[in-house]
């Protein structure tokens, strides 16, 4: 009899274990809608003044933080924690790296990425000692992996989700006439670049930041398409997350700012919306489409205050028609959109 109860309690004990055993990886972590940035590869060349490889992904932190309202952990924490443990930066890109990192911070979402282009380049036709005119480019390139810590080590799932390139590129912002080889305001711009604070309110201002703010406004919304709940839930910190000991980057100057519009035509599984070049639309970007939901009243008195919006569906901008129209199609959500509903777009700036 007594073994028999041995028996019976080795493979409750078992069953127990295969059961902890078998719970799924993603509860390791507090939100699928958390991300975490590693400092980045540079592939680029640069030569300048700036830590890049820390720098961008700091920039990109900032701006996921204000475009999503989630929590992003700053590549600053991570590089910290990495060297920490004696981890060589020639090793941040490996897999079992990232795994680490996310499991640490209690993150799921790791961006990984090799910087292959930031530049500035000036164009310049002249007479010699007379005068002549200038044009400026910058382009800021990136290619990037997503990294799901909950498929890792799941037999044949990759771990990667996606991967592609995010981009900004801002080319011939009018033309700077030089007269007797003096040099314009934009030249002299042009040469003390790097002596700008990163991220700064004025370094936003050049022709370098406008490019950088493209390139993350690129990969902002290709994160959207990859990470679902990324922009339909608001993050709850549990008690058993590693919150970043990095508080606000304040060297980093962002604003965030809602643009509205509304659906003007419904056309099958196309829509045309009343937002165009002029209000910071881009082709491929992801619109949640908003009705009035349910009323918000004061539990004192029972006054309503107001009402919740409530996104119904989604459209995909497919093409810029005018400075305030586009074409678009339906995403998610096409039997309940109709003309006059509301379309949102958040611009970083």
């Amino acid at each position: 009899m007594k073994k028999l109860v041995f028996h019976l309690l080795l493979i409750s004990l078992m069953v127990q274990g295969n059961t902890v055993m078998a719970q799924p990886q993603s509860s390791l972590f507090t939100s699928d809608s958390l991300l975490v940035f590693v400092p980045f590869k540079d592939n680029s060349g640069f030569k300048g003044k700036w830590n890049i490889t820390t720098d961008i992904p700091r920039f990109f932190t900032a701006y996921m933080k204000e475009r999503f309202r989630v929590g992003v952990v700053h590549p600053v924490s991570v590089a910290s924690y990495l060297q920490s443990l004696g981890i060589d930066s020639t090793r941040y890109h490996h897999s079992s790296v990232l795994q680490q990192c996310a499991e640490h911070f209690k993150v799921r979402y790791v961006v990984d990425a090799t910087i292959l282009d930031f530049s500035v380049t000036r164009f310049m036709v002249s007479e010699v000692q007379l005068a002549g005119y200038e044009a400026f480019s910058a382009e800021v390139r990136i290619q990037f992996s997503l990294y799901d810590a909950a498929r890792a080590g799941k037999s044949g799932v990759n771990a990667i989700v996606y991967e592609g390139e995010a981009e900004g590129v801002v080319k011939d912002r009018g033309l700077g006439i030089t007269l007797f080889g003096k040099r314009t305001e934009r030249t002299t711009e042009f040469y003390s670049l790097d002596e700008l604070a990163f991220g700064s309110e004025q370094f936003n201002r050049t022709i370098i930041g406008e490019a950088l703010l493209k390139c993350a406004d690129d990969l902002g919304t290709k994160l959207e398409r990859a990470i679902p709940n990324l922009i339909s839930k608001s993050v709850v910190l549990s008690s058993s997350v590693v919150i970043d000991t990095t508080a606000g980057d304040s060297s980093i100057v962002l604003t965030r700012q809602l643009v509205n519009g509304d659906i003007v035509l419904v056309d099958g599984n196309e829509v045309f919306v009343n937002l165009g070049s002029q209000d910071g639309i881009q082709v491929g970007d992801l619109l949640p489409v908003i009705v009035e939901g349910t009323q918000i009243t004061d539990p004192k008195t029972g006054d309503i205050l107001g009402t919740r919006d409530e996104t119904i569906g989604e459209i995909q901008i497919i093409e810029i028609r005018a400075e305030h129209l586009a074409l678009a199609v339906i995403v998610s959500g096409k039997e309940r959109i109709e003309p006059k509903q509301r379309v949102r777009k958040v611009l970083i700036r």
